[in-house]
């Protein structure tokens, strides 16, 4: 890794830089800019110029050995009028305060406490699976993982589904995700302020889910009641050295975090799980019978999430080769150096996750779906800094273990019952999203397995 005098990138446009490709389609545009220049590739972009970082290296500089001296981009401060000041944006001393104080609600004895709860949703959404596996007809299964997800975080965070606000609370989430990505490349925000219909459904949207979330905190602030739920938690907990419990903005900014960060992102797991293992049966097989054998019929419990190994191990390697988080960028507070590159203050790094999962000199045949690769001897003697779906460092995502237990109990529960054909394409293209979707909703159809 030897730093070059003059480092090689993408020309781009006059002006404009490379802005138009990142814009149109960002995921087609880094992955050829990393293969077709390297480690460290300058990008301009308008009269500045931001760098790609391409090395497990350089991720944990930027993200855990001087990670003190990055911030957030202002492009992730197009999703504020969703996410607030909860832990996905806050910086500096807020973060480090909302952290500490929300951490405990993320202990295991406090994610096993749910477990039932999750099993019970799963088991209730796949009666659906049933009447559709009856009735032979297709479905969407991108919608299908988002409803059930959604159910979960619902029910884990409030103990209550949503009721007749279900459907409205769906469709606002998506509105918000659709218009939050393409905003976040429209450098000059001149396309907010505009009267549009989008712009005003995008508003509707927002006002909804935090008009839900903030009728939901206020009912249980006017009649307490003991509940294992995480807004019972988020609502107990006080400040070490104040005493003092969250505001009910902040409250809010950090349920909606938890909820439109944890339910969108695990979703759309979920989502490309079911796909591939429909593309590699033996996997899927392997799955089923480790399922069999350690459940040997009855509903997981928590202490199944160290027992299904395999389908941990399978589900870390969707996370490898498809992160629903797949990019990230920061800002350089103060001048920096990189692998012998200078990094001046205010100057971006982007950092992909995809990029760095499938780089072919850490990851032998990259683009193989192998599970065996977080094997414990596999995993020793590579860097911690290879992957990362989840981020890393001191911000490394806090719901990760829920997520984890999510997706081991619905894959396990899904197919130790049905069978899946997929009816659309099989191989979908990304979207220029904030999470790496398919730009088309993926379609299948259940049936019954003879035995399970």
């Amino acid at each position: 890794m030897k730093p070059r005098k003059e480092l090689a990138g993408p020309k781009g446009y006059p002006i404009l830089g490379v802005l138009p490709m990142l814009r149109g389609n960002t995921f087609k545009f880094l992955v050829e800019t990393a293969r077709n220049f390297g480690d460290i590739v300058p990008l301009r972009i308008l009269m500045t110029t931001a760098y790609l970082l391409n090395h497990p290296a350089h991720v944990e500089h930027v993200l855990q050995k001087n990670y003190r001296n990055y911030r957030k981009t202002p492009m992730l401060g197009k999703l504020r009028p969703v996410l607030g000041d909860g832990l996905f944006m806050s910086e500096g001393e807020l973060w480090t305060r909302q952290r500490k104080l929300i951490q405990p609600s993320f202990h295991k004895e406090r994610i096993d406490a749910l477990a039932s709860r999750m099993t019970d949703i799963i088991q209730s959404h796949l009666k659906t699976w049933e009447t559709r596996a009856h009735s032979g007809e297709a479905f969407n299964l991108s919608d299908d993982t988002s409803i059930l997800t959604l159910e979960i975080a619902l029910q884990t965070m409030f103990s209550t589904g949503l009721g007749g606000d279900a459907n409205g609370f769906a469709e606002a989430m998506k509105i918000v995700h659709d218009v939050s990505s393409k905003r976040i490349w429209d450098i000059t925000g001149l396309g907010e302020m505009m009267p549009t219909k989008k712009n005003r459904d995008f508003k509707a949207a927002v006002d909804f889910l935090q008009g839900v979330v903030s009728r939901i905190i206020d009912e249980r602030r006017a009649k307490p009641a003991v509940r294992d739920d995480l807004l019972s938690i988020l609502m107990d907990t006080r400040d070490a050295e104040t005493n003092e419990a969250m505001s009910d903005r902040q409250l809010r900014d950090e349920v909606m975090t938890l909820m439109l960060a944890g339910h969108d992102t695990t979703a759309t797991m979920v989502a490309w799980a079911l796909l591939m293992l429909t593309q590699h049966p033996v996997h899927l097989e392997r799955m089923r019978d480790e399922a069999d054998m350690v459940l040997a019929g009855r509903i997981p419990e928590a202490g199944d999430v160290k027992t299904l190994d395999y389908t941990r191990r399978l589900i870390q390697e969707v996370a490898r080769l498809r992160p629903s988080f797949w990019w990230f960028a920061r800002v350089a507070i103060n001048d920096d150096n990189i692998a012998g590159q200078p990094i001046k203050a205010g100057t971006t790094v982007f950092i992909s996750q995809y990029l760095i999962h499938t780089l072919p000199n850490v990851w032998d045949d990259p683009e193989k779906f192998d599970p065996d690769r977080f094997l414990p001897d596999q995993i020793s003697g590579r860097s911690k800094f290879a992957y990362f779906p989840f981020g890393a460092g001191p911000r490394v995502c806090i719901g990760s273990g829920f997520a984890m237990m999510e997706m081991q109990f619905a894959l396990a529960m899904i197919f130790r019952r049905f069978d899946l054909e997929i009816t659309s394409e099989k191989a979908p293209e990304f979207g220029n999203l904030i999470t790496l979707r398919p730009t088309k909703d993926i379609f299948a159809r259940a049936k019954l397995r003879l035995r399970h």
